[in-house]
């Protein structure tokens, strides 16, 4: 049995990851990039073209998912908000990421967003050139890891902080 992780939350249906019992006990489990698999983002959750690469489920005692987010230029989550918090690494080019009511950030390959548990906001690529990120997401006990809510406006998105 696989576990779902944000990808099932995207309401894609898609089971990633191995379950803790696909693990033997005492070792670890290695996937080969090889492995893993790149799925469409939808247009439920997200503005643009959206790529999702899930990278690792929870694990008992590690409430955790992992994947890379790839927005392609102009893209971009709706609002949500996260029960137990999100952390997100960018991997490559440049993006952006608000949170409502405040001007939006702009984020840089090597840059660190944590937004605590409970924050309305949303993150995306940069208008002219995509970005990708690592996500980590937690989960709460019944294995809720983000609650979407209505997509972002050009209006919302292009507010900069400058």
């Amino acid at each position: 049995m696989f576990k779902k992780t944000l990808i099932a939350a995207l309401g894609l249906g898609l089971a990633l990851g191995a379950a803790a019992a696909d693990i033997p006990e005492g070792t670890q489990l290695v996937t080969s990039a090889a492995d893993i698999k790149t799925v469409d983002g939808g247009s439920k959750v997200f503005t643009g073209k959206v790529s999702l690469r899930a990278l690792s489920a929870e694990l008992p005692g590690m409430p955790v998912s992992t994947a890379y987010v790839i927005f392609e230029a102009g893209a971009r989550s709706y609002w949500h908000t996260h029960p137990t918090g999100q952390v997100l690494i960018i991997a490559e080019g440049e993006g952006r990421s608000g949170v409502y009511g405040e001007k939006v950030s702009v984020l840089k390959k090597g840059d660190v967003v944590v937004c605590p548990k409970g924050v309305k906001h949303f993150h995306g690529a940069a208008p002219d050139q995509r970005m990708v990120q690592m996500t980590i997401t937690g989960s709460d006990a019944q294995g809720k890891n983000v609650e979407w809510l209505e997509p972002v406006t050009d209006e919302q998105y292009n507010n900069i902080a400058r």
